[in-house]
Parts: structure tokens; C-alpha cells; sequence
């Protein structure tokens, strides 16, 4: 548990640190407990094979040669042999004087009276007993032991030093990255953070990049949002003046004239209409811009031109409005319904607005192609300044020749931002004979689907 609580607080070089040490010291470990095997059975396969060469030499010899060559074991670190026969020692080496012969019942290993490697061969009725003494072996592996250990604690520093350095080289631009948004959070200033890798192509200077893209993108729907609201609290603060104004006039009349009452209550309620239209549009607005998933779906052309048409005449019966179809028995698009409507309806409104005069036809024509369907609203108006064109899709903006009309600034914005929404697009050409905007929509009769 402690070196859990420890591994959660500590931080990412501690971390990093810790697990390069044990990395190093496994792998130290690991091959010292390897090459301690593969010595040992090294060790042992030689101990094996003198042994073998000492029975094999003493076997083939009878005598007085043997009684020579058993009397050259003389040491306690030469060979200790013995020969039985009938249970009864015939010959041994001269090292064996003061030692009685036993057989181990544990393997080769014999412990006593020292640590030997014990060799035991029959030949007709003679029993060639060979202990193979293994005290240098043990010393060597203890001296390798010792030298592992020291290199196991060498590589642990060594470990530490260059864990420490590594990680430093590797979180410097983690580091450099982290100072640069602590500045950002001071000074209150949000700006694409600079690569913080020399190396330029590498993780770090990918998370750079991708991690700018994110300042980018909130910083704009920040400045977006902050416009937003700037730019409502200015259009709402003249509905609220007229509710004000007019409910001051109100207070000010102990009796009120019934023709002043009916003014101001129109006059307020007409205001309360122009803030609820607004809100609702920007609404729309924002949730276009946001661009989420819009179902679409294989949507009848003919029936909302119809539906739009009829509610233009409706509101302006002195424009003549011309409806033009292509000869063909259906026309299809990928759209969404309440989308199409509203997009349609706020640029044949636009048109009437602003390019429609009595008498004076607007004109709505629908061609097919093979992946599109465009519909073009074209009026007969004064046109659009040049000054105004760049700021035609802006929110709010009212052109010079617009001022004197009723309307928020937003009609173009949301049918734009609609469109777009829709995998559609809108686009707008001006002169002095007049505007005309086209809306291109995915031919539904042509294409399998909506673009992905």
C-alpha cells in the first residue's frame, strides 16, 4: 500500500526513475543469476569429467604403476580415491589415510568431510570410489557472487544517475509546455504554444501541435461566445428601451388615455416579439456553429418551395414571385426538414426585404445536376455595396440600405451556418440589377447517401 500511495503522489520523472532502476537491476540480476547457473554447471561438468579421467587413469593400470599414481594424491585438493573390493579397501590415495569412504545418498554433492564431487564406478569386483574436491569451485563462485553483487549495486547508482538525466532530457518539453500555459493562466492571454522538442518531429512536438489546435479552436469559440454575447446585450438594449420608455410613459398618467394605452402595449409587445425572434435566432445560430450530427434524410423539394411561395404572397402579395421547376416527375434531396425550411424561408424573406419592390417579380429556379440540386432566389434590386459583400454573413451586420428595415442582421448568417449543418452550401452573387443566392443540396436521386 505505502508503495502504491507512493507511486500515485510522486511525480512523472520520480515514476519514470524508479521504474528505469528496476528495469536496470532486474536485467543485472536476471543475467548474474545466469551466468551463476551456467558457471555452476560449468564447475560441475569439469569436476565431472577430472573425476572420470582420474577413474579411467587408476582402472587401466594394475600394480605397482597404480600404487604410483594414487600416491601422487597427496593434497586435501587432489582427488580422493579409493578402491574396494569384498568391502574391503585394497588401495587408496595417500590424502585418504584418515578418511573412511561413504556414499552419498543425495546425489553426487558430498558435504564431508569436504565439499567433494563423488565418482563411483564398478569394474568386475573392484569399486573405484573418486571424490572430486570442489572447495576452489566454491571459492570462484563465491568471488563471482561478490562481483555480482558490487555490479548489481554499481548499476543501481548508475541506474539512479542516468534515470534522472534521461527523464529530465525527456520531460524537458513537457516542462517547457507546462510554463507556457501557466503563462497563458497569468496573463490571461491564449496564444498556440511553440514546439517544446528540438527534434521537431517526435511525440512531444505532436502533442504540441495537437494541443495549439485545442488552444486555437477554444480561443475562437471563446471569442465567438464573447462577441455573441456583446453583440445580443447591444441588440436587446433597444427592446428594452421601448418596454421601458413605454411603461415610464404609462407610470407617468393617473388616467390614461385608452388610445396612449393601446400605443405603449403595442409598442411593448412588438418589442417582446423582436427579442423573442432574436433569441430564438440565436439559438439556431449556435447551434449550427457548434455542428452537430443533423439526421438527414430523403426530403421532397417541390412541396416546401410551394410552402414558401404561398407564405411570401401571403406577406407581400404586391411582389409577384415565379416558382420554376425542372420537367422531372420528383426531386430529391439529403436535407433536414425544419433546416430547409428555415434556410429557404430566410433568403426569400432576405429578398423581400431588401431586393423586392411591387411589382418587381423575385424569382425562384431549381436545376438538377448529377450530385446537386441548386436553388437559385435572384430579385431585381438595388444590389449589394462592395463595402458590405465581406460582411454580408457576419451576425448582426445590417448594410447601409438595410437600415431603415425591420429585422435582427442574423437571416444570412443562420441560413449560411444551415446549410452548412446540412453538408450543403450557399453562395451569393451581387450587381446592380440585383442578388441572387444559390443553395446547393446533396441530389438525393443520384447519391446512395449523405456525405460522410
Amino acid at each position: 500500500m505505502g508503495r502504491k500511495r507512493f507511486m500515485k503522489h510522486a511525480s512523472l520523472r520520480t515514476r519514470l526513475t524508479v521504474q528505469t532502476i528496476a528495469a536496470i537491476v532486474s536485467l543485472v540480476i536476471f543475467l548474474a543469476a545466469v551466468t551463476l547457473v551456467a558457471v555452476s554447471i560449468h564447475l560441475y561438468d569439469a569436476a565431472v569429467s577430472d573425476a572420470f579421467t582420474v577413474y579411467d587413469g587408476v582402472a587401466e593400470v594394475h600394480g605397482a604403476t597404480r600404487q604410483a599414481l594414487l600416491h601422487a594424491y597427496d593434497r586435501d585438493l587432489d582427488p580422493h580415491v579409493w578402491i574396494i573390493q569384498n568391502s574391503r579397501i585394497v588401495a587408496r590415495s595417500p590424502n585418504t589415510l584418515h578418511q573412511v569412504p561413504t556414499l552419498s545418498h543425495f546425489g553426487p554433492l558430498v558435504l564431508k568431510p569436504i565439499p567433494s564431487i563423488q565418482f563411483v564406478r564398478q569394474r568386475g569386483t573392484l569399486q573405484y570410489i573418486v571424490d572430486w574436491p570442489i572447495s576452489p569451485d566454491i571459492d570462484i563462485m563465491g568471488d563471482l557472487v561478490l562481483v555480482l553483487g558490487v555490479v548489481t549495486i554499481v548499476s543501481a547508482v548508475v541506474g539512479i544517475i542516468l534515470g534522472r538525466w534521461i527523464t529530465g532530457r525527456v520531460l524537458e518539453p513537457v516542462q517547457r509546455m507546462t510554463t507556457a500555459v501557466q503563462e497563458m493562466i497569468v496573463q490571461g492571454k491564449y496564444h498556440p504554444v511553440a514546439n517544446p522538442s528540438p527534434q521537431g518531429g517526435d511525440e512531444f512536438s505532436q502533442l504540441s501541435r495537437v494541443f495549439s489546435q485545442l488552444i486555437t479552436i477554444l480561443t475562437e469559440r471563446w471569442e465567438r461566445d464573447r462577441t455573441l454575447l456583446a453583440e445580443a446585450a447591444h441588440q436587446l438594449r433597444t427592446p428594452l428601451e421601448v418596454i421601458r420608455g413605454n411603461l415610464d410613459i404609462l407610470s407617468q398618467w393617473d388616467v390614461i388615455e385608452p388610445a396612449i394605452e393601446q400605443e405603449s402595449l403595442v409598442a411593448m409587445d412588438r418589442a417582446v416579439s423582436d427579442m423573442t425572434h432574436m433569441v430564438g435566432d440565436l439559438l439556431t445560430l449556435e447551434r449550427a456553429g457548434r455542428q452537430l450530427p443533423v439526421a438527414l434524410d430523403p426530403l421532397p423539394l417541390e412541396p416546401l418551395l410551394e410552402d414558401i411561395v404561398e407564405d411570401a404572397r401571403a406577406l407581400r402579395p404586391d411582389i409577384p414571385l415565379q416558382l420554376s421547376l425542372p420537367p422531372v416527375s420528383e426531386i430529391m434531396i439529403w436535407a433536414n426538414e425544419d433546416y430547409t425550411r428555415r434556410t429557404l424561408w430566410a433568403v426569400v424573406d432576405n429578398a423581400l426585404k431588401y431586393g423586392g419592390s411591387p411589382g418587381v417579380p423575385i424569382s425562384i429556379v431549381v436545376r438538377v445536376n448529377n450530385s446537386d440540386v441548386i436553388v437559385s432566389i435572384a430579385d431585381q434590386g438595388p444590389g449589394i455595396p462592395p463595402e458590405d459583400m465581406p460582411h454580408l454573413f457576419e451576425r448582426f451586420y445590417r448594410g447601409q440600405s438595410s437600415r431603415g428595415s425591420s429585422g435582427t442582421g442574423l437571416g444570412l448568417s443562420i441560413a449560411k451556418a444551415l446549410m452548412s449543418s446540412q453538408q450543403g452550401r450557399l453562395d451569393l452573387q451581387s450587381s446592380p440589377d440585383g442578388t441572387t443566392i444559390m443553395l446547393s443540396f446533396r441530389n438525393a436521386a443520384m447519391a446512395s447517401g449523405p456525405r460522410l
